[in-house]
C-alpha cells in the first residue's frame, strides 16, 4: 500500500513484502538516514509507532502496527556495509533494542558530529538543517499520537522531512568533520554512546545510580541493589514505568530502613497504600533475605562524592578542558563530560585508580585531552 506525496515522495509501508523489498533496495545502498515515533507515556517499553527511512530522495514510512515480519529490518540494522544516521539518537536505540532485539551498527548521530563540526553542542534538528540546508522545518506534529490510525497528511510529512534532510546534510557534515580529521572521533563517540546505553539499560550495572546511595551502610545497598533489579523486572512483567512499581525515592526509604514488619514498610517515603498491599511481601522477603546474610556478603561501601577540597582541581581541569577544546573548535561537554571528570579529579587527588572499560576514556579523548589533563595536573 503505496500513499505518494509529490512533493516529498512519501511511501507508506505497511505489510511485510513491502518492507523485505525495501529492505533489500537499502542493503545496497551505503547511507540510510533513519528516525522513529513513538509513545511511552504509561509504559516500560516505548511503543513504536512509526519508522522512517530515507536516502535523501524517498521517504518510506513503515507502520509498525500492520507489520509482523521484522527479519528483513533487524538484518539491515546490523548490515555492516550500511550506515545508519540518526539525529540524538538514544531514544532511536530504544526502539530498536525493543522492537527488533538489536542496536543499529554501525551507526552515526549528526547531533554528536555537530558538536566536533562547528562546537555547537546538543544541536537541535531544526537548526541543524537551518544550519547546512537553509531550510526551514516545522515542529508542529512534535506532541502527535503516533499509534492512531490513519496518520494525517500533516504527520506523514512531518515524518517524511526527519529522514530526508538527514540525509541530504549528512554528507555535508561529514566533509566539515573530514577537513578537521575528526570524523573518527564521532564514530568513536558512537559507540560509546551504545556502550551507555547497553549499562544503563542493565540494571546489575546502573543500580548505584540512585541518588545518595553512598550514604547507605552495606546492608542497606544490598537491599538497594536486590529491589532496584526486581522493580526492573516487575516494569518490564506490567509494562508500566518503574516510578509505577516504586520510585527510586521509596527505594532509598526502604534500604535506609530495612524494615521487617509491615507497617515499617508502609511508612516509606512516597509509598502509596496500592504499592504496599502489591508489593508489601515481596519487600519484607528481600529484607529477610539481607538479613540472613553475613557482613562478608554485602556490597561493598559507595565512594563518596568528591571533597569540597577539590573544588579548584576541578575548576583547573575544566579551564584547561575549555582552552583545548577552543583551539580545537569542539564542544567542550563533547571532549570532557562530568562522568569522565569526575574520576580524574578523584585520582588526582587521592590516587583512586581510574576505570579504563568505558570505552569513552579511550581512543581520541585519551590521547588528546585525558592524559594531558593527568600529566598536567599530576602534582596538585
Amino acid at each position: 500500500m503505496n500513499d505518494q506525496d509529490d512533493a516529498l515522495n512519501i511511501i507508506w509501508v505497511a505489510d511485510n513484502e513491502s518492507l523485505l523489498s525495501w529492505c533489500n533496495y537499502w542493503a545496497e545502498l551505503p547511507v540510510i538516514a533513519v528516525d522513529t515515533e513513538f509513545i511511552r507515556r504509561s509504559t516500560y517499553f516505548p511503543i513504536t509507532g512509526l519508522i522512517q527511512i530515507s536516502e535523501g530522495d524517498k521517504a518510506v514510512l513503515i507502520d509498525p502496527l500492520s507489520i509482523d515480519e521484522w527479519e528483513p529490518l533487524r538484518t539491515l540494522m546490523v548490515n555492516p556495509s550500511v550506515m545508519k544516521v540518526f539525529h540524538a539518537c538514544s531514544e532511536d536505540l530504544d526502539v530498536f533494542d525493543c522492537l527488533l532485539g538489536v542496536l543499529p551498527t554501525p551507526f552515526y548521530d549528526t547531533q554528536i558530529g555537530e558538536a566536533y563540526a562547528s562546537g555547537q553542542w546538543s544541536l537541535s534538528y531544526v537548526k541543524l538543517v537551518h544550519e547546512y540546508l537553509k531550510i526551514e522545518v516545522a515542529k508542529d506534529e512534535t506532541r502527535s499520537d503516533w499509534i492512531q490510525r490513519p496518520l494525517t497528511d500533516a504527520q506523514k510529512r512531518y515524518a517524511a522531512l526527519d529522514v530526508v534532510y538527514l540525509a541530504k546534510l549528512y554528507p555535508l557534515q561529514i566533509a566539515r568533520l573530514e577537513e578537521k580529521n575528526m570524523l573518527d572521533w564521532v564514530i568513536e563517540d558512537g559507540d560509546s554512546l551504545k556502550w551507555q546505553y547497553r549499562m544503563n539499560a542493565n540494571p546489575e550495572q546502573n543500580w548505584a545510580n540512585i541518588k545518595t546511595a553512598w550514604r547507605l551502610s552495606p546492608a542497606g545497598l544490598t537491599l538497594l541493589r536486590l529491589l532496584f533489579i526486581w522493580r526492573d523486572e516487575q516494569a518490564r512483567k506490567e509494562d508500566v514505568p518503574k516510578g509505577q512499581i516504586l520510585k527510586d525515592r521509596t527505594l532509598w526509604s526502604l534500604a535506609s530502613t530495612l524494615p521487617t514488619h509491615n507497617k515499617a514498610v508502609s511508612e516509606a517515603e512516597e509509598l502509596t497504600g496500592r504499592q504496599h498491599r502489591l508489593y508489601g511481601d515481596v519487600i519484607l522477603q528481600n529484607v529477610a533475605l539481607v538479613n540472613e546474610l553475613s557482613e562478608d556478603e554485602y556490597q561493598l561501601p559507595l565512594e563518596m562524592p568528591l571533597p569540597s577540597q577539590t573544588g579548584d582541581l576541578s575548576k583547573k581541569i575544566k579551564a584547561f578542558v575549555r582552552e583545548k577544546s577552543e583551539a580545537l573548535n569542539i564542544a567542550p561537554e563533547a571532549m570532557m563530560k562530568r562522568k569522565l571528570l569526575d574520576p580524574l579529579v578523584r585520582h588526582l587527588f587521592d590516587g583512586t585508580e581510574v576505570d579504563w572499560t568505558n570505552p569513552a576514556m579511550t581512543g581520541w579523548r585519551r590521547d588528546v585531552i585525558i592524559d594531558p589533563v593527568l600529566e598536567q595536573f599530576k602534582q596538585s
